[in-house]
């Protein structure tokens, strides 16, 4: 398994809480915080509550942008590109 970074924003007092709960465990922040992430997750799953439905769309976002829909270039449109790109060279 592979470890990643996950940076997320949460209050300072939850993070004194996990901080503290990992102290009196004797464990990481980051050991304990993915076995709560873990547990959670699992709970979740069990109770078959969909992990989209748990999570509204304004906590997602708080900058309130749109992501707009593009649609894919045309086989033409690579073609144009790719000869601009090579012109370039």
């Amino acid at each position: 398994m592979t470890n990643v970074t996950l940076n997320v924003k949460i209050s300072s007092e939850l993070k004194e809480k996990i901080r503290l709960y990992a102290e009196e465990r004797q464990e990481t922040l980051g050991a304990v915080t993915e076995a709560l992430l873990t547990r959670a997750l699992a709970l979740s799953l069990e109770e078959g509550e969909a992990v989209e439905d748990s999570v509204e769309e304004s906590e997602v976002d708080n900058l309130h942008t749109e992501e707009k829909r593009v649609p894919p270039l045309s086989d033409h449109e690579i073609k144009a590109l790719r000869k601009l790109l090579k012109k370039k060279k």
